[in-house]
């Protein structure tokens, strides 16, 4: 007798939440903006078009991603 098997639906994509996406674009601009000098805190975000409320929320875990970004390794030993 002949028995039929279903085949399993194919895996979607996994994407980063919309969430992860915000953070590091804010991180980009927080580290940009720091690096050309400038003040980085909210009214200096609102005026690169960036909402107080998405700053308020996203702003600890942006702040963390620019500085691990921006830390300079000098001399690192390589296997």
């Amino acid at each position: 007798m002949i028995q039929f098997q279903e085949r399993p639906k194919p895996a979607g994509i996994v994407r980063a939440p919309c969430r992860d996406a915000l953070v590091r674009r804010l991180a980009d601009d927080m580290r940009e903006m720091a690096f050309a000098g400038e003040n980085v805190n909210a009214e200096t975000l609102a005026q690169r078009g960036w909402p107080e409320a998405a700053v308020t929320r996203l702003g600890p875990r942006a702040v963390e991603m620019a500085r691990r970004a921006s830390i300079r390794r000098v001399g690192e030993l390589r296997p």
